[in-house]
């Protein structure tokens, strides 16, 4: 309840209402509304008006639903301080062809000023594929650069010191032991121990089986795949980051906001419970995860959205695993601005991912990378991903944005929406739950019947018109799309595989091969893959090497197919 007194809310209500017949009734004869009804993109109507009545409605109470920075529920940021101490941390996902040819734009992002570099992996290395095996062919590099043994991130690598950037990062979803594995190892190339740097990954495989489609192992192994990282995490780098619940597919593939928050929460709660499970104490393992939100279709939403997640995500740490360090219950929020960037007048993306930035650093982000404008045209350009970046540092450095904690806090609109948000998420998870947990809720084809009904709603309203795309399906002009976008050299491939081919001759075949059994012994068991996969890299045996005995063991995952419950 708010704290406003009864007799001064009974006022209000008595003059909003005089306002509405003396002031609104006559400016609606005149100028009428553009629609009978406000929508959000997930369903939420929006009111003509906020007062603290609305407030009065969702029961807000002010300690309890939002309180102070730093402080439990954390609608208003994890920290005291928040941006007025430091701002996020601004990343840059990067990567294209073979090593070499990437460490040249690494090299450039650096000196532009990111703090992390988020390694963009091509698809084989993504499913364990190495650059020269067949299903490789005519995809090493192409959307994104391609890794096959630690000899690629040595090169990929070369002249930039793990320990020079905040965080570097790269997905591993499916192969998280070998990610992490990675880049101890390059660190011990370069003379770092892992507490010298922070390793960032994203390594979360259960949004891949509805979502994304990197996955290689079923279900049940791959759960296994990713905790072993968490795991190995808390008890030799706990400063690192290696796992990140994703949102962010799931709202782009269609399941809305609300619900791909609440699925990711879902997914999350199955690795802790996996973890508990295998005896790690949740305040050991909870701090580790990092949360991938994504709001792309509504401005206020997405600042919304990420304050009303924080508060699900720490009352789920608390009542349900009763975690007790505030680092459990805090939710970092990773964001990627992007979403809405069209072929035609590609230069207008600037201005949406400039808006996109805005709202996540409005919602209290701790990591955020912007898509570059011609993104929908291939590999950004340089020219592009500088102003990616600019876009962040404007936001940061230059317009005051970051003098104050939770600026739109106390808002009677912002207090609203974020708990209707909260809301909608928490009844989601709760869905998710009674099915079974995330698991049962793909097998049953939960997620990906949501995901369909949402996407083939937003394409309804695209063709409709009632979902605008400016200089698309809005005051469109014919043009031919621009040419001139950044294209890999076919010629990659070729040059990726003679040095796949020159590592395979000069490295020790024998320690290559006991490694590898090592790798099985310890898959066959119960015991955390990182160790023997830490030993393959080192050896430099392949990704996709590594892979193959993981497959013996575990099988391959066989997609099903699924179809929405409800007609189109």
């Amino acid at each position: 309840m708010t704290t406003m007194d009864p007799k001064k809310l009974k006022e209000l209500e008595e003059a909003k209402r005089a306002w509405e017949e003396q002031c609104l009734k006559p400016a609606l004869e005149t100028f009428p509304e553009r629609r009978k009804n406000f929508l959000t993109d997930i369903g939420l109507n929006i009111e003509r008006l906020y007062t603290p009545l609305d407030l009065e409605r969702v029961d807000f109470d002010y300690e309890k639903d939002l309180g102070f920075p730093g402080q439990f529920p954390y609608t208003r940021g994890i920290s005291p301080t928040m941006y007025r101490s430091a701002p996020w941390i601004v990343r840059a996902y990067s990567g294209f062809g073979e090593p070499e040819l990437c460490n040249k734009r690494y090299k450039k992002l650096v000196e532009w000023g990111v703090d992390e570099i988020v390694m963009a992996v091509d698809l084989p290395t993504q499913v364990g594929y190495d650059s020269d095996h067949l299903m490789a062919r005519g995809e090493v590099g192409k959307v994104g650069v391609a890794i096959d043994t630690l000899r690629d991130m040595e090169i990929l690598f070369e002249g930039i010191p793990l320990n020079k950037l905040k965080r570097v990062s790269m997905l591993g979803n499916s192969f998280g032991p070998i990610a992490l594995s990675l880049f101890i190892a390059l660190g011990e190339r370069q003379g770092l121990r892992p507490e010298e740097f922070v390793v960032d990954l994203q390594n979360d495989i259960l949004k891949e089986y509805v979502a994304r489609g990197t996955y290689i192992f079923p279900i049940r192994p791959s759960v296994r795949v990713t905790t072993d990282v968490v795991g190995y995490c808390a008890r030799h780098a706990p400063h690192w980051y290696p796992s990140t619940l994703c949102a962010n597919h799931l709202n782009a593939a269609g399941a809305g906001s609300s619900k791909a928050a609440a699925f990711a929460m879902a997914n999350g709660v199955c690795y802790l419970r996996h973890l508990v499970e295998k005896g790690y104490a949740v305040d050991d393992v909870a701090p580790l995860f990092c949360m991938f939100l994504d709001e792309r279709s509504d401005f206020f939403v997405a600042i919304c959205h990420f304050r009303a997640a924080r508060r699900v995500w720490a009352k789920i740490l608390k009542e349900k695993f009763h975690a007790m360090d505030p680092r459990s219950t805090a939710l970092k929020i990773t964001a990627y601005s992007h979403g809405g960037e069209t072929l035609l007048e590609p230069i207008n993306n600037i201005a949406r991912i400039t808006l996109a930035a805005l709202a996540y650093v409005l919602g209290g982000v701790q990591f955020l990378y912007n898509a570059s404008y011609d993104e929908v045209l291939g590999t950004p350009s340089e020219e592009a991903a500088k102003i990616s970046i600019r876009i962040q540092q404007i936001l940061a450095h230059e317009l005051g944005i970051t003098s104050t904690v939770d600026p739109l806090g106390g808002s009677y609109f912002i207090e609203t929406l974020t708990t209707e948000i909260e809301r909608e998420i928490s009844e989601e998870f709760e869905k998710v739950e009674a099915l079974g947990g995330a698991i049962a809720a793909i097998e049953k084809g939960y997620y990906l019947s949501a995901i369909t009904e949402g996407a083939n709603r937003r394409q309804k309203e695209f063709e409709r018109g009632e979902r605008v795309s400016i200089g698309v399906n809005k005051w469109r002009i014919e043009t031919k799309p621009p040419y001139g976008a950044f294209r890999i050299d076919p010629m990659i491939e070729t040059k990726q595989v003679e040095r796949l081919s020159k590592v395979k001759r000069e490295r020790n075949e024998r320690r290559v091969k006991e490694a590898l059994q090592y790798v099985r012994e310890v898959a066959q068991g119960e015991g955390n893959l990182v160790p023997p996969s830490l030993e393959a890299v080192r050896a430099y045996a392949t990704i996709g090497e590594i892979c193959d005995v993981l497959r013996s063991v575990f099988g391959e995952y066989q997609a099903r197919e699924y179809f929405s419950a409800k007609g189109s």
